[in-house]
């Protein structure tokens, strides 16, 4: 494994003679850097100041300073990798950025110089070799000025030149990103750019000359007037200009040129001049039959003879679009009645059609409150400034709704105006025959034309957007806050809802309306998204306004908590969270509000939100996100509608200009041949409604044979209009609503969004997982470094810092100067720097990274710390690993609380076997009795070491291994979390940590505690235990205490600080007194406690019959209750009570592994009861058993091991 750490380096005499090398080709670098700068310098102002023509002494100076300046210059010797990172990390900075075009052209750049000097320097050594074969003079061909070993210093000179990049340098990089060839993006001509160049440098040079500390001496004391040479006067302009052969009549002759080709271009032809003359007519008939139409308004209105059925249905036209009309009223809602009649031969004339101008009023108030929505939804979008107040999918779809009502309203004037052309004298016959000359027809028609319409009115007032019929001005209105989503939603649902009904051959332009609208609505909110995942989520420190969730739409995609740091663990997984997930438990009051994503971005919702997440996170520690890809915020083309739409709204212009071609290559007689009437007809109609226009030659045909001889006086006003109305659209529009129903919808934009996510993803493991030499944060190797930790996986350093710990446990105040915060940390630095000495290897974990204190010592006072046992203790102490930011997201707290009770569990196991093995260093010659002991110390260390082997071995150690199998092929950090997190749930389960398995977990710290007790024993009866101990030291150190204050009397101190140092010492004297009787009463209740809870958990057997633990136990005390002093302190009676204790223990190991092996066999059935329910779902059952046999394969090997043991003497 790879060091944490970064190595030890150090000095010697190699590293002096490197460095006394390293300056000689320093300076000497140095030296043959100033010479190619004096040449290059030299180069630059003969190029600059070559049209000029300054004076000798003039130039003289200029290159002298520049001279000076050079050797004042104090750079060092550029170094190639040096200017290389310098160059890919002005790249990188770019790339952040956003500015991809500047940072793929920097480095194209410099890698092209790289290649161009070596070309350079090779075409030079074949040019001498050439002059030496031809017997030339090869001294005078001249050295390069740029050169592969020079290069770098001239990127640093570029370097310390540049600026911020403006427009120009922006325009230049895309000039040379789209040069593919070397003829393309050639604006200038190569003497045209020298120049241009020449221009430039001089127009600089004038308004910045060459002044300052850098070029003048002595303190500025010149002035700089030597430069006044460098500016360009008239003079010299003029001279340029007959030099480049200006010439000022040039620019006349070639706009006279173009005009004359332009003019001749634009010569109507004979089609053109006949489609000319045919509007020009229509025109005419249209503006001399405006004052007949109001004088036959006037006329009918007043006269009840002439309103006739034709003039109503005007009228219904006028009201359905909106404007005056004399049959109907408009309230200050909007609202459209019927007004009353001011004449009575008005009212009997329309008596029969009461019902259906009622329904012509519904249905221009529904219209009516439609264009009040549009109008007010656009006027707000104007005057609406702030993000926060904008609803970008509803002011969408009001600008396409505009664009359905305005169809409909001229397809409701050219209706009008057909029927008021007919209703003149000249054409009363058509208006009798014609088709749409009363209401009925006309509602027949309205309802056909405007179905799209009336569907989405219908919505809008289910919604809330408009009011209901009736309502008034007191309609309630959505709120503005799901205005955006509940549209969206609103309007997907009625597309599904109408694209499975078995409509009327309409049904497919309602449905081509309702995609439209859709599509709109939809546009705005995969915008939002694309500049969320752009700009990404911010994972800075202060998070309390972010921009990107002042838009509307985000904030129905995402959750973002302020509360929680972005150094929380849990951050990554909480600080921001989609909103209407499963799970998504915090997000009530969002739910209540309408805070929901639409329901076309819910597929992709989690791929938007980890994406926008690892952009965040990447774009903080300085890594680019996307390169050279980048997000399509163009919906249509996502769905392929884009490059179909603008091919369907050209075909139009494709036909033109074929038409156009055909005309200029027919013969002359073709194109002079005069046209039909339906064909002039159709021509006029193709060049003024483009757009109305588009049916198919079969309906020409259809129209050729039902034509009225007479021409029209519009263009919709044939017998075949209705078939253009409602003609079949294309299979592109039948295939368009497919596209925007679920689930094609999300599958086409989660197919576009694959690609960004996975850059995205695997960038940031990439970052994650690589080494620190690379820059990334070493993710394995901080994951082994816990693992050896807290899995005590590192045997040699682990066990030498446990043995230390135990040995200062066992001391005298062991339980609290043995577990002080600095106490802990320099044992354990102790051990580690001892290892690294003996070994000489890499270290593997960074000291420094490790704290480890006991938890709450300061809420508690020190006789309770003292009072607690030496294995308690051992559970107070908390280790915390420090990882790096932003590794702790891979660590939640759930991990690291397993890591701290594995590591718990472990530490008491070891300390339970240690004690056990140092029962070998105090063996006494064998006796009977011994013999039992050490027969019952074989058994509770075979029990120990069983269980603990089973922890770290069977279950830690090779869950560890799989888990550094598992990250290794993850290509996410949500992924990488839930690796590790599974990993450490099943290693929790396997080691019953879980809270359903407290009993086994209990069992097993039972085994510890009497591994431990079993030492205790043997220590206490050989005189061994450090409380022997400890009481003779005090015993002593009270008697010289007391001959000193004896002689202290005899010398005649004080009485008074006498007595005050003899109660102070006795105080003392009898808190230690009562701490070691607390701590052995402690230990010995435990101890009891435990065995006799174990006993009563299982008191009657399975015949029914009580157990006899409590018999001897009972007995004993019975017969130990009186007894005197010496008897106590007697050899037998120790020896009695050693035999006692050691038959107690060895019950209650037997009890111990019979109830391990009962609870071990009810969690093996638990998990086969979860594993069968589990296995009813299909998805899981394959996982579910294949988890189960592992399990029980486990647990089963730990039953054997505890059922195979011989327990009998």
């Amino acid at each position: 494994m790879s060091s944490v750490a970064g190595p030890f380096n150090g000095g010697g005499l190699a590293d002096r003679a490197a460095k006394a090398t390293t300056q000689r080709i320093a300076s000497r670098s140095k030296t043959n850097k100033r010479i190619d700068q004096e040449r290059i310098l030299d180069r630059l102002v003969s190029v600059f100041l070559q049209d000029t023509e300054p004076s000798s002494s003039s130039r003289a100076a200029q290159k002298a300073k520049a001279i000076q300046v050079v050797k004042r210059d104090t750079w060092s010797p550029a170094d190639v990798d040096e200017i290389a990172a310098a160059v890919q990390g002005l790249s990188l900075k770019h790339s952040i950025h956003l500015d991809h075009q500047l940072s793929i052209a920097l480095r194209r750049c410099y890698s092209e110089l790289l290649t161009s000097c070596e070309r350079s320097v090779r075409i030079t050594d074949q040019a001498r070799d050439a002059y030496k074969r031809r017997g030339l003079d090869a001294r005078n061909v001249p050295d390069p000025s740029i050169r592969p070993d020079n290069v770098s210093d001239a990127v640093r000179l570029l370097l310390q030149l540049s600026k911020p990049a403006d427009v120009t340098a922006r325009t230049a990089a895309n000039l040379m990103l789209n040069a593919t060839q070397a003829n393309r993006a050639q604006y200038l001509t190569p003497e045209q750019r020298k120049q241009a160049e020449k221009r430039e440098w001089l127009g600089i040079l004038v308004d910045e000359p060459l002044e300052g500390d850098a070029w003048v001496e002595g303190g500025g004391e010149e002035d700089g007037s030597e430069l006044s040479d460098w500016s360009l006067d008239s003079d010299d302009a003029h001279r340029k200009q007959i030099e480049e052969g200006y010439d000022s009549d040039q620019q006349v002759r070639e706009r006279r040129n173009r005009l004359t080709a332009v003019s001749a271009s634009i010569q109507p032809t004979v089609s053109a001049s006949a489609d000319f003359e045919g509007r020009e007519t229509w025109t005419n008939h249209r503006q001399s039959r405006s004052q007949e139409l109001s004088d036959a308004v006037d006329e009918s209105v007043r006269s009840a003879a002439g309103l006739t059925e034709a003039d109503a249905v005007r009228e219904c036209h006028a009201a359905l679009m909106g404007g005056f009309s004399v049959l109907f009223e408009r309230d200050r809602a909007g609202k459209v009645t019927l007004a009353d009649l001011a004449f009575e031969g008005q009212r009997r004339a329309l008596a029969g059609l009461s019902e259906q101008l009622q329904e012509v009023a519904t249905l221009a108030s529904t219209f009516a409150s439609l264009r009040t929505f549009v109008n007010a939804t656009i006027a707000q979008s104007i005057q609406a400034v702030d993000a926060v107040t904008r609803t970008p999918a509803v002011e969408a779809f009001a600008e396409q709704l505009q664009i359905l009502l305005e169809r409909l309203s001229l397809q409701l004037s050219e209706l009008d105006a057909d029927i008021a052309v007919a209703s003149m004298p000249g054409f009363r016959a058509v208006i009798r025959t014609d088709r749409y000359a009363t209401l009925t027809q006309l509602l027949q028609f309205v309802q056909r034309e405007a179905a799209s319409v009336l569907l989405l009115a219908q919505l809008l007032r289910a919604m809330g957007f408009i009011p209901s019929t009736g309502d008034g001005d007191d309609a309630s209105v959505v709120s503005r806050a799901s205005s955006d989503r509940a549209l969206i939603d609103g309007l997907q649902a009625l597309l599904g809802f109408v694209h499975q009904q078995d409509q009327v051959a309409h049904s497919e332009v309602i449905l081509a309306d309702l995609s439209t609208c859709l599509l709109a609505a939809c546009r705005p909110a995969w915008r939002s998204v694309c500049q969320l995942i752009r700009r990404g989520l911010s994972f800075a420190i202060t998070r309390d306004h972010d921009p990107i969730f002042d838009d509307r739409l985000v904030q129905h995609l995402l959750r973002h908590d302020t509360s929680l740091p972005t150094s929380d663990p849990t951050f990554w997984t909480h600080g921001y969270v989609a909103r209407g997930v499963e799970g998504d438990v915090g997000d009530e009051l969002g739910a209540d509000m309408g805070y929901n994503p639409p329901v076309f971005l819910q597929s992709i919702i989690g791929d938007v939100l980890t994406t926008a997440k690892g952009v965040g996170l990447l774009r903080s520690l300085g890594v680019d996100a996307f390169g050279v890809v980048q997000l399509n915020a163009d919906l249509d083309e996502i769905l392929g509608l884009h490059d179909k739409t603008s091919s369907i709204a050209h075909d139009d212009d494709h036909e033109d200009r074929a038409s156009s071609e055909a005309e200029s290559h027919a013969p002359l007689e073709e194109q002079q041949a005069p046209m039909t009437s339906l064909e002039a007809q159709n021509k006029l109609r193709q060049l003024l409604f483009k757009n109305k226009a588009g049916y198919t030659e079969g309906q020409q045909h259809l129209g050729k044979q039902q034509a009225p001889e007479v021409l029209p006086q519009t263009p919709l006003s044939q017998p075949n209009a209705e078939l253009l109305w409602g003609m079949v659209p294309s299979p592109q529009a039948r295939r368009t609503p497919h596209r925007l129903l679920e689930p094609l919808l999300g599958r086409s934009l989660q197919e576009h969004l694959a690609p960004i996510s996975a850059i995205v993803r695997k960038r940031l493991t990439e970052v994650l997982s690589s080494s620190a030499s690379e820059g990334g944060y070493a993710l394995q190797s901080h994951l082994r470094a816990c693992h050896g930790l807290f899995f005590m996986q590192r045997g040699a350093e682990m066990t030498s810092w446990t043995v230390s710990l135990f040995l200062d446990l066992g001391r005298r105040h062991g339980t609290f100067r043995a577990l002080q915060q600095h106490r802990l940390n320099s044992i354990f630095s102790d051990a580690l720097e001892a290892h690294q000495q003996g070994t000489m290897d890499q270290a593997w974990i960074d000291a420094n990274l490790v704290r480890l204190s006991t938890g709450d010592d300061e809420l508690e006072s020190m006789a309770a710390i003292r009072q607690r046992t030496r294995l308690r203790r051992l559970a107070d102490i908390r280790v915390h690993y420090e990882l790096p930011w932003p590794l702790t997201f891979v660590f939640p707290p759930r991990c690291m609380r397993f890591y701290q009770s594995a590591f718990t569990t472990l530490l008491q196991a070891r300390y339970a076997q240690w004690k056990l093995a140092s029962t070998l260093k105090q063996a006494k010659p064998e006796t009977m009795h011994m013999r039992k002991f050490w027969a019952l110390r074989r058994q509770a260390q075979w029990l120990v070491r069983t269980l603990m082997e089973f922890v770290q071995r069977d279950v830690l150690l090779n869950g560890s291994e799989q888990l550094c199998v598992g990250l290794e092929g993850t290509v996410s950090l949500d992924g990488a979390i839930k690796v590790h997190t599974e990993a450490l749930d099943r290693m929790e389960m396997l080691c019953f940590h879980r809270v359903e398995q407290a009993r086994v977990k209990g069992l097993m710290s039972l085994a510890w505690r009497l591994g431990v007790e079993v030492a205790n024993n043997y220590e206490q009866y050989i005189g061994a235990s450090s409380r022997e101990k400890d009481r003779q030291a005090r015993r002593k150190r009270r008697e010289r205490r007391k001959k000193r204050r004896d002689k202290a009397k005899r010398d005649g101190a004080p009485l008074g600080i006498i007595a005050e140092e003899d109660e102070e010492e006795d105080e003392e004297d009898e808190e230690e007194d009562a701490d070691d009787a607390a701590e052995m009463d402690e230990d010995d209740g435990a101890g009891m406690g435990d065995y006799d809870t174990i006993a009563r958990s299982a008191a009657v057997d399975i015949d029914g019959r009580t157990s006899d633990i409590y018999d001897s136990t009972s007995v004993d005390a019975s017969m130990s209750a009186d007894m005197s002093a010496s008897w106590m302190e007697s050899e037998t009676h120790k020896r009695e009570r050693f035999r006692i204790e050691c038959e107690r223990q060895r019950k209650a190991l037997h009890r111990l592994v019979e109830e391990l092996k009962i609870s071990i066999d009810d969690q093996i059935g638990r998990v086969a009861a979860k594993a069968a329910m589990r296995a009813q779902d299909a998805t899981q059952a394959d996982r579910a058993l294949q988890e189960y046999d592992q399990t029980r394969e486990k647990w089963q090997a730990l039953l054997y091991a505890l059922a195979w043991s011989d327990l009998t003497y």
